[in-house]
Order: C-alpha cells, then structure tokens, then sequence
C-alpha cells in the first residue's frame, strides 16, 4: 500500500484508540509508516489581525497530536476518501503519486457537535536524507463542518465488496497472466476467505482495535493495492475489449479499496 495512505490509515486507528482510553505503543518515528519521514507535525491556520494567515503548530508528533485531541475533547476520527478533480484522468492512475489519487481526510468529531478536517501535506526536504528519511509530512486542520452521522458499517457487507472486486480482476489478471499481479490478488482473496494473516506490517491498528473481519479487510487491502508508479498494474496496456475490461475491473477494485480502508479506519471508533 503506498505510505500516505497507510499512514492516514494508521493515525485514524491509532488515535481512535487514544480516545477511547487505550494503551498504545509510541506512533512516531516506531510505526512502520513513519519509516521514512523525518517529521510529522500537526498545525492549524490563524490569521492574526491585520497579518497574512499563517500556520500554527498544535503538535510536533503524532503522539503528541493524539493527547491534544484528547485535551480538547474529541471524541473519534472518521477516515473518509474523495475523488479527485482531474479531468479525464482516473484516480487510480494517479495515486501512486503522493497527495494524487483522491483526497483522505481525517474528520475529527468535537464536542461542539462539528467536525474538524484534517488533511495532510508531503514535501520532499533532503532527497539524501539519512535513513531515506526523505519526508517531512504536515497534517493541517484545513475547515471545519457540521458533524457527520458516523455511518453503520457492517464490515462483513465491506468484506463482501471487496472480494467481488477481488475475484473479477483476478479473473482477468490471470487469464491475461499478469504474473505476480495475480499472486496479489490471489493472496488478497485468501485474506478474506481463509484463516491466513499477512506478512505485512500489522501495526497499522493498534492490537484489539478493530475486528477480526476488519484486520482481514485489512490485510486483502495492502495485498491487493497495486496501484504505484512506474512498473505497477496502471502501467499496463491492452486491445479493445480487453482494455475495457481491464478499466473497469482497475476501477472497481481501486473503490472497493478506498471504501474497505476507509471503513476499517472508520469502524475503530468503537
């Protein structure tokens, strides 16, 4: 899965738990999606009187970030993903580029019955950074909403989706021998299907946090997103009908994706 998302993910589940009393273990820099960030901050907009509107940093961490939320009386953050604006350009072609692809949000359930939207920024500060720890992230508290009903999510129905999705372009992967696109697919399948639990990394949600169906959604999720950059299944080309097919299909699983992730992120709020 690419790392913006995997983080989002990972913030939302995370801070759920904080909010809900648990125990965690430290965000930043030991999740493995701070792997290669050498800063994640949080800031908010002001606008002093009679100056330009800058930024304010609220928290220097992730976990910092967590107990501000708590200070302030949040109650549960809700993931949720928008499609783009690009024209004639489909999201999943673009979300191997970080910020591309849509838009993941995290809206922030406070006590005055709104909600504040937090979306994040990735900037490049040393390409030879030590470590690879090439990103510098800021997640910014951009507006604020009536708060949203939090949406009855039945992960089974999610599970459901998604392996619809999964065995479509699977069937297509492999009648078109897709190679290793089709062992992702099939291991993603087997996720969701079967007992089996991933090898990749499990601290995207804290232990307990979410469902067992929802750790399975999970993990046919980072199997099964294989919508990256140069090399990865938006590379690829076919001929007539198979380049219709081979559109919907990508469609329907990229979707299916952005909704199970959103969801699993979404159901750890209680």
């Amino acid at each position: 899965m690419n790392g913006d998302v995997a983080q989002i993910v990972a913030l939302t589940c995370h801070g759920n738990a904080v909010l809900r009393g648990k125990k965690t273990s430290r965000f930043f820099p030991s999740n493995s999606t701070c792997r290669f960030c050498d800063r994640i901050e949080f800031v908010e907009m002001v606008k002093p009187l009679f100056r330009n509107q800058r930024e304010k940093v609220v928290a220097q961490t992730p976990d910092s970030w967590f107990q501000w939320l708590a200070r302030k009386g949040a109650s549960g953050i809700r993931l949720w993903w928008s499609r783009g604006n690009e024209v004639g350009t489909p999201d999943r072609m673009l979300a191997g580029f970080v910020g591309g692809g849509g838009t993941w949000t995290m809206e922030v359930r406070v006590p005055s019955g709104m909600s504040a939207l937090w979306v994040a920024r990735h900037d490049v500060w040393n390409q030879d950074a030590p470590d690879n720890k090439i990103w510098r992230v800021t997640y910014g508290h951009v507006s604020d909403q009536d708060r949203s009903t939090l949406p009855e999510l039945d992960m089974l129905a999610v599970s459901e989706h998604l392996l619809i999705a999964l065995q479509d372009i699977h069937r297509f992967s492999d009648a078109h021998d897709c190679g290793g696109f089709t062992r992702c697919f099939d291991r993603a399948i087997g996720y969701l299907t079967t007992s089996n639990r991933s090898s990749f990394p499990n601290d995207l949600a804290p232990k307990g946090s979410i469902s067992p169906v929802a750790e399975a959604i999970l993990d046919a999720c980072q199997s099964a997103w294989v919508f990256g950059g140069m090399g990865f299944w938006n590379d690829m080309g076919f001929d007539g009908k198979d380049q219709l097919e081979y559109n919907r299909v990508s469609k329907e699983l990229f979707e299916a994706l952005t909704d199970s992730l959103s969801s699993v992120a979404t159901s750890s709020v209680t």
